[in-house]
């Protein structure tokens, strides 16, 4: 019993495929490979756009101008340069997931402070 093929043994395999088939098959490929890099990595891709959140959080500690406030998230951020005593109670803008803090006020009896 023999097997017989209609092409030449020593044809490569991709060279029998048309332009459509090979150009699916590169596509199909690239695809596996970005996915496979996104999965080996944690997904960072979603990283590139994260959400902002904005909290009331306490001013927790101050040391040498330096601010620590603690979100619901229970991170502690920290604002360089702060005016805020600790106990004080501040409206934070941060992105989800990240440290620093983009947007810090302090809302007092309709006066607002703010900190870009």
């Amino acid at each position: 019993m023999s097997y017989a093929s209609d092409s030449d043994p020593d044809t490569p395999l991709f060279s029998r495929l048309s332009g459509k088939k090979m150009a699916l098959l590169v596509g199909i490929v690239i695809a596996g490979a970005f996915f496979g890099i996104q999965a080996m990595f944690g997904f960072p891709i979603k990283d590139l756009v994260r959400k902002h959140v904005t909290v009331e959080a306490k001013v927790v500690t101050k040391a040498e101008g330096t601010c620590v406030v603690q979100a619901s998230d229970n991170e502690p951020r920290g604002i360089p340069h702060c005016p805020y005593n600790v106990g004080d109670t501040l409206i934070v803008t941060f992105k989800q997931g990240t440290a620093p803090i983009e947007k810090a006020e302090l809302t007092l009896r309709g006066l607002q402070q703010c900190i870009p």
